[in-house]
């Protein structure tokens, strides 16, 4: 019996120390592999651990075309994407290579070209600082506030877990800005945004340029690919958008908006007339409620909006593509163990900066665990202004029960 025990103790003190070994080895292959990158990073990408968004992308891209600012259609805002020149991608800013615009797809929708660059940059920044930053604790740069992140035990991270943690950071902070940009009006912010916040084509153009920025990182960092940034991300734009199906012309995407565009819609005949609108053409851009219809679902599967009567413009039986925000490692434990990402939202979101005065109600400080809250929030403030049902897809146009909404003379 006492040789069974010993045996039985050996056997388990080998399978421990095995165990063990095995443990220290991977341990140990990581931070040779995070060491390797790091100096790769520095060596060929430094530029892609400075800011992200060195200066915004700002284009005339917005939901519809031909938008006017004023009564009288003057200086038409209308920009789209050829589906056969996306421009040369540029990190953290545009260049005059650079093509941003409005491309309809048959499997994700419109696509806004603004919404994946920067997706797709602050990707690819988040996973080289986590790789290369030996603090735990760093500020993102944020003009809506403050931006806190903190790491937790990333050094037990596989590469490809680094970068599906960096993809939903990303995200978070890009829906943040979603956020924030309907309180940018005035008196505090020369320009009203609301017209832009939640459109159907913002938060999938956004977590789809995460994984654009997903295959940039695991090309640099897996490949060892030192071709200039600029030249691979392009190649990446190019690969996932032909995934999507785009449409074969600008004319195409200009037809996919008169689809869902309510006053196009009301001068078809009846029997031809698509009930499914979401915005429309006649009300000035800077009413926020010319788009009428919002996507607010931040996922984690993101549907994209896809327009029906998609075969007038060559979409014909075609399933969306369905995108998936990573919420694990691929060990199952939830992303929300290895870091913390804290918004402090700036006062002049809420507070008039001369008087004072409550613009609107406040929240104050969260992490992007419990975004979902804010979301609330501000989706509550939303509804007052578009309405119930401004987030569905339910054939009811709410425009009739808008008052002083403001038109375009002269538009048919």
């Amino acid at each position: 019996m006492k040789a069974i025990y010993t045996s039985l103790y050996a056997t388990l003190l080998i399978f421990i120390i095995s165990f063990s070994l095995e443990n220290t080895f991977a341990a140990s292959n990581l931070y040779l592999k995070k060491q390797s990158d790091k100096q790769f990073i520095n060596a060929y990408y430094a530029e892609q651990l400075t800011s992200p968004e060195k200066k915004k992308r700002k284009s005339f891209s917005q939901f519809g075309y031909g938008l006017s600012f004023f009564a009288f259609p003057l200086f038409p805002i209308s920009e789209f994407v050829d589906p056969d020149n996306f421009g040369e991608h540029s990190y953290g800013k545009p260049a005059l290579k650079e093509k941003n615009g409005s491309l309809y797809t048959c499997k994700g929708g419109f696509i806004d070209f603004s919404h994946v660059r920067v997706a797709a940059d602050w990707t690819v920044y988040l996973t080289f600082k986590i790789i290369t930053e030996d603090t735990k604790e760093m500020d993102l740069p944020s003009s809506d506030g403050q931006l806190k992140l903190q790491l937790k035990k990333v050094n037990n991270l596989s590469l490809d877990d680094i970068i599906s943690m960096s993809q939903k950071i990303a995200y978070e902070r890009l829906i943040w800005h979603e956020l924030s940009s309907w309180y940018y009006h005035l008196p505090n912010y020369t320009f009203n945004e609301q017209q832009s916040t939640f459109t159907p084509e913002d938060t999938y153009s956004n977590f789809f340029g995460t994984i654009i920025g997903r295959n940039i990182a695991l090309r640099i960092l897996q490949n060892r690919d030192s071709l200039p940034y600029e030249q691979i991300a392009t190649e990446e734009i190019q690969k996932e958008i032909a995934k999507l199906q785009p449409v074969s012309s600008k004319k195409q995407s200009k037809e996919a908006y008169d689809i869902v565009d309510a006053s196009k819609q009301q001068n078809l005949p009846e029997a031809e007339q698509n009930m499914d609108v979401w915005w429309d053409s006649k009300v000035l851009f800077r009413d926020q409620r010319y788009v009428f219809k919002r996507y607010t679902a931040t996922g984690p599967y993101l549907n994209p909006w896809l327009v029906p009567k998609a075969d007038k413009v060559g979409c014909f039986d075609i399933k969306p593509t369905v995108l998936f925000v990573p919420q694990k490692t691929k060990n199952g434990a939830s992303l929300y163990n290895y870091y913390t990402l804290t918004i402090i939202p700036d006062s002049l979101l809420f507070f008039d900066k001369k008087t004072h005065e409550q613009l609107h109600e406040p929240f104050g400080t969260f992490t992007s665990k419990n975004m979902s809250k804010i979301i609330a929030h501000v989706s509550n403030d939303m509804q007052q202004e578009l309405l119930a049902g401004y987030n569905k897809r339910n054939e009811k146009n709410p425009e009739r029960h808008y008052k002083k909404l403001r038109k375009v003379w002269f538009r048919k």
